[in-house]
């Protein structure tokens, strides 16, 4: 299926749980400690990313001190302010708290958004390399499952996940993200100089009045997976600790 490619790279052991996404825009990589009760702190670093300001948004994820470590992801959006947060960097975090609640182990997400056919677009996600959800969408609107006929992807929003099982919850945060960037791949970015140039508004740590004025575009930073190995297809070596 030619199109849009994320994966998502968990690891949990004692104290310690990280979260590494890759895509065609960006490669971050989040670490939170904690106290197996309680996030101690938090790190974030930006590998490959589309604005000059973006690795400055490390520095907002100390706000997660204190958040508790459960294993429901929309937990994260409850404790801090996510249009504070680099968008991606917050998702990861708030991804490996509920994994450092599931325990010690790895857990390895991949998802993939076709690129638009006739107003058609379908997409999937796996766990560990099994299908947990697939979606097929009609002009932004799912289709398929019925389950889920009628709505779109940004329907899916923390609020509304609360009630669900964690693992429900975490399937459709990860798929609503990966549908709305896939539409970018349809984008020249590269065009503007700035983040403000975009005129998008305050949507994150860098799209906000002060910051997307000085936030520099990182022209050529665009990858395209939708053939070869995908990304995150290296794996770190045995052992080495994010």
């Amino acid at each position: 299926m030619s199109g849009y490619r994320r994966a998502i790279r968990l690891h949990a052991e004692a104290g310690l749980a990280s979260a590494e996404i890759e895509d065609d825009y960006h490669h971050f990589l989040v670490t939170v400690l904690h106290d197996g009760a309680q996030v101690t702190g938090a790190r974030g670093q930006a590998i490959r990313y589309p604005w000059s300001s973006c690795p400055l948004a490390a520095v907002a994820l100390d706000a997660l001190a204190g958040l508790p470590i459960t294993a429901h992801p929309t937990a994260v959006y409850r404790h801090v302010d996510p249009l504070l947060q680099c968008t991606h960097m917050f998702e990861m975090a708030g991804l490996a708290v509920t994994h450092a609640a599931r325990g010690p182990g790895e857990r390895r997400y991949e998802a993939t958004v076709s690129d638009p056919l006739d107003g058609g677009v379908d997409a999937e996600l796996a766990c560990d390399g099994a299908p947990v959800l697939r979606w097929r969408l009609e002009d932004g609107v799912i289709a398929e499952p019925a389950l889920h006929r009628g709505k779109r992807p940004s329907d899916f929003r923390s609020q509304s996940l609360a009630g669900l099982p964690h693992e429900e919850a975490e399937h459709l945060l990860i798929l609503r993200r990966a549908v709305a960037l896939a539409g970018a791949r349809g984008m020249d970015i590269d065009r503007f100089a700035t983040a403000a140039d975009m005129d998008r508004g305050r949507a994150c740590f860098v799209f906000r009045p002060g910051v997307a004025e000085q936030a520099l575009r990182r022209r050529g930073s665009v990858r395209d997976f939708s053939t070869g190995p995908g990304p995150l297809a290296v794996r770190p070596p045995v052992g080495a600790r994010p």
